[in-house]
């Protein structure tokens, strides 16, 4: 492969204003980190190497997505909606909903696999139920809907109370906001099929059209005597994510501040949780573009728009109390990066975990209830 240099990431924050500057192509890599990297013809890019394993790459010019994987940039699939779900069926064998009524958006990163549907939601499964809203585009144009609109389901399945907690404390790096996340099985038996949900409170510019993006860092599977090893399927988790959407929940609009709560599928595809075990994974929040009418997002590795705090109104982040949502929690705590070296991350009984369609563990905000 020919030598090949790196555009700056500073110009890829703002390559509308740096353009096609010479002097940018002319830089030479002196290392590369996770962040991804934006090039304007394929020839920019850096030779693949050990280093840059798993680091993915936009090339402007082809408005093509690559993966760095055994020396060689490989293109990513055109269509998002393909490679998500053969993924998902690959990792999960659940299947995905084919409905032609519903988004590509919502078909890709929050298909049957990724909602909400147990006894204790009213999240539809399909458009047949409410109108679509979970696209990136056709969400921020959407009518708000009254409760009594969009606040039936036909679909049920039954609650599961599982011995499952998560644990979680955020922290701050590169600007972005991540969250230490701790999955706990308590279990006799080994468990798996899971995907967690995060549910918080934003403005849709705050979260659409790749505003506000997830992906994953540190990875690792601890057994039952507390000795860790890097998960198996780091590679699959970091696909899924990339290509998980936030959903938005129409029946939830607050006309005075201009507000939704939306929910973040979490999916962990095929990993299994041995008994009495954990896997922590740190998920990032950071921002991006898209070239394909947000059907599509490449992140860019910068702070999402959305701030995520315990102090916002976001139902996973902040405070409870018993009395008034179910259990107390204080609030998801704002520590170091490095303490779950050290420390136990405080379960956090408002993450909710679900098992295919089950709901096993976590609650829910009022307005995912019948």
């Amino acid at each position: 492969m020919k030598k090949i240099a790196l555009i700056s990431l500073g110009c890829a924050a703002l390559f509308t204003a740096c353009g096609d500057d010479d002097s940018s192509s002319n830089a030479k890599v002196s290392s590369i980190d996770t962040s991804d990297i934006i090039a304007k013809t394929f020839d920019e890019l850096p030779d693949c190497s050990n280093d840059l394993e798993g680091t993915f790459a936009y090339v402007k010019d082809e408005k093509q997505a690559y993966t760095c994987h055994n020396k060689e940039w490989i293109p990513d699939e055109p269509s998002v909606e393909s490679s998500s779900s053969k993924t998902e069926d690959k990792s999960s064998g659940s299947k995905v909903s084919s409905s032609s009524e519903a988004s590509k958006t919502e078909e890709s990163s929050s298909s049957a696999a990724d909602k909400p549907s147990s006894s204790a939601t009213d999240e539809p499964s399909s458009s047949e139920t409410e109108a679509p809203s979970s696209s990136a585009e056709s969400s921020s144009s959407a009518e708000p809907e009254s409760p009594a609109e969009s606040s039936s389901s036909e679909e049920s399945s039954s609650v599961v109370s599982r011995d499952i907690n998560v644990g979680v404390y955020q922290y701050e790096f590169s600007g972005m906001d991540f969250l230490n996340t701790s999955i706990y099985n308590n279990e006799d038996e080994a468990i798996d099929s899971l995907r967690l949900f995060l549910f918080f409170t934003a403005t849709p510019e705050q979260v659409e059209k790749c505003a506000t993006l997830m992906d994953s860092d540190i990875c690792q599977i601890y057994d039952k005597d507390g000795y860790s090893s890097p998960c198996d399927n780091d590679r699959e988790l970091r696909d899924l994510f990339r290509r998980t959407f936030p959903v938005r929940i129409d029946n939830s609009y607050d006309s005075t501040a201009g507000t939704y709560t939306y929910y973040y599928p979490v999916p962990l595809g095929s990993t299994t949780i041995a008994p009495k075990s954990r896997l922590r994974i740190d998920l990032g929040f950071s921002s991006g573009m898209s070239n394909d009418q947000y059907m599509s997002c490449e992140t860019f590795r910068m702070p999402a728009k959305k701030k995520f705090s315990k102090e916002s109104s976001d139902w996973s982040w902040m405070a409870h109390e018993k009395d008034v949502d179910g259990a107390d929690f204080e609030g998801i705590p704002l520590l170091d990066r490095d303490y779950g070296d050290t420390g136990k991350a405080p379960i956090n009984p408002y993450i909710s975990v679900y098992r295919n369609d089950d709901l096993i563990s976590g609650i829910i905000p009022p307005n995912m209830k019948k």
